[in-house]
């Protein structure tokens, strides 16, 4: 199929939905004309119309790569940077925890720390294998990172002080059966 054919597609809708011309129009809320003019392939279909007159057939549009899996579309929940923009598509984007070389090297105190890093990625690094590997991480997935990092930390911390209780209380015992 070289070009999408939203006509034909509009007219398979009504088929499968069993309605007439007037009433799809009436259902989506435009005049009959302009649903016959898309129809015949005078005017475009607005991408929001064609989905709703799919929905009304129970039928629904979806991108599908080339093995026939479903593409959802990017998270609008993506992670977003300080101003609030999208990181760029093409970009691989860090937690906020690992740090790039740039920002150790030259830290900026005059803003908010960020919410997370980019950078380029090689082709070598692309890891398509999972369904969520091709998105940039969520708020929550970050909220969740850094939860188990601190809870992880915490771990750490307990135990380095632990060991080192266990290692005075050793040094303590060595000095007194010195006497």
């Amino acid at each position: 199929m070289d070009q999408f054919d939203s006509a034909g597609y509009l007219v398979r809708a009504r088929r499968v939905a069993q309605l007439s011309q007037r009433e799809m129009a009436d259902h989506v809320g435009v005049a009959q004309s302009t649903l016959g003019g898309y129809e015949a392939g005078a005017r475009k279909v607005p991408a929001h119309l064609l989905d709703a007159i799919l929905a009304i057939a129970g039928l629904r549009l979806a991108v599908v790569d080339a093995s026939g899996r479903v593409v959802e579309p990017f998270s609008a929940d993506a992670v977003r940077d300080n101003a609030g923009r999208r990181f760029p598509a093409h970009l691989e984007v860090q937690p906020p925890d690992r740090l790039p070389r740039e920002a150790l090297r030259a830290p900026r105190y005059d803003r908010r720390p960020p919410k997370a890093w980019y950078h380029l990625r090689g082709s070598h690094e692309v890891d398509t294998t999972g369904p969520d590997r091709l998105d940039h991480p969520t708020q929550l997935e970050l909220a969740a990172r850094q939860r188990s990092l601190r809870t992880a930390g915490a771990r750490r911390l307990k135990a380095l002080r632990e060991e080192r209780a266990a290692s005075t209380d050793r040094a303590q015992e060595g000095e007194g059966h010195g006497d």
